[in-house]
């Protein structure tokens, strides 16, 4: 599989990582979620060149970092781990996860990682969110220190708007931007991937599969559950137009002998700009069906016909 400097770390990472939140969530978020598939899954993402496992301390409490540091225990010199800092555990089922980017928390937030992980040192470091609360030079200077000390190779932000990022570059690198974007959201193309392009930085996409609605697995009459409950391209009629998108994404995937999933993918991939598609598996079939997204391309012609669709110029609804 291609690979991409990350950045200016010296690091260069698969054009599809591996998103690991699924396999750290409850039932109540992503349904019922077999460890053992995980692992098998991991497998098969490193088995297919895949060489980036994203995961984070958040999903699943835990869990999630557990089962990556499980899975690549003989292989770590074939994967790149990237995990996150700054979401502290929520005290209660109904709480949020209590945002928190302070230098003594970063530092206690990574030997937590670095231990669940199994592992001397964190290959990408991200903060997960912005922290208001916190001098972003306190943040970056205590990231900068994990820098210096070896136990992280490199340094991101995920979720950060462009005036976050350059305040923070003012007091250290930025190697990688973790950024929303898909074919349903797309607006990280009018703003932070050119950033991140002027600025010699990655940019890693993240669900660009839009929770799975791009996949082609709802129909008009589904009552998605779990963390698709609330979010609103699974709502009343915005849900609606969003499925015959996906009806009209499968006839142009067809032409290429490809799944819907599989075009969605190599369209976010080889969007200007982006580094790596991040993209979320449970099982092993779910990964080999990814990792089919890319090594093929979409030509000119077909590439108009999915930016008149999306741009709603092409679409009979």
């Amino acid at each position: 599989m291609e690979r991409r400097k990350l950045g200016e770390s010296g690091l260069d990472v698969s054009m599809i990582a591996l998103g690991t939140w699924a396999m750290g969530g409850t039932v109540e978020t992503w349904g019922y979620v077999d460890d053992r598939e995980s692992i098998a899954a991991i497998h098969q993402a490193i088995d297919l060149g895949v060489n980036l496992i994203d995961t984070a301390p958040i999903y699943g409490l835990g869990h999630s970092e557990e089962i990556v540091g499980k899975a690549i225990q003989g292989r770590r010199h074939e994967v790149l781990v990237a995990t996150k800092c700054g979401l502290l555990f929520p005290q209660s089922k109904d709480q949020l996860p209590p945002r928190c980017l302070s230098r003594e928390s970063i530092f206690r937030e990574c030997e937590q990682s670095l231990r669940r992980l199994r592992l001397d040192v964190i290959d990408l470091y991200q903060c997960h969110w912005p922290d208001p609360q916190i001098p972003i030079r306190e943040t970056m200077e205590a990231l900068t220190t994990l820098l210096r000390q070896q136990k992280i190779r490199a340094l991101g932000l995920s979720n950060f708007s462009c005036e976050e990022i350059a305040a923070a570059m003012e007091f250290g690198p930025v190697h990688c931007l973790q950024l929303p974007f898909s074919m349903l959201q797309r607006r990280a193309a009018d703003d932070l991937l050119p950033f991140a392009f002027e600025h010699k930085m990655a940019a890693i996409a993240y669900s660009p599969l839009s929770k799975g609605l791009l996949t082609g697995k709802f129909q008009p009459g589904d009552r998605p559950g779990g963390i698709r409950a609330r979010d609103p391209d699974f709502l009343g009629e915005r849900f609606r137009r969003n499925l015959r998108i996906v009806d009209a994404l499968k006839e142009i995937a067809a032409e290429y002998g490809k799944t819907v999933t599989q075009l969605v993918i190599n369209w976010t991939a080889a969007s200007p700009g982006v580094t790596a598609a991040l993209v979320g598996a449970k099982r092993p079939s779910q990964v080999i069906e990814n990792v089919g997204g890319v090594g093929w391309t979409i030509d000119d012609e077909d590439q108009a016909r999915i930016d008149r669709l999306l741009e709603g110029t092409d679409f009979v609804p």
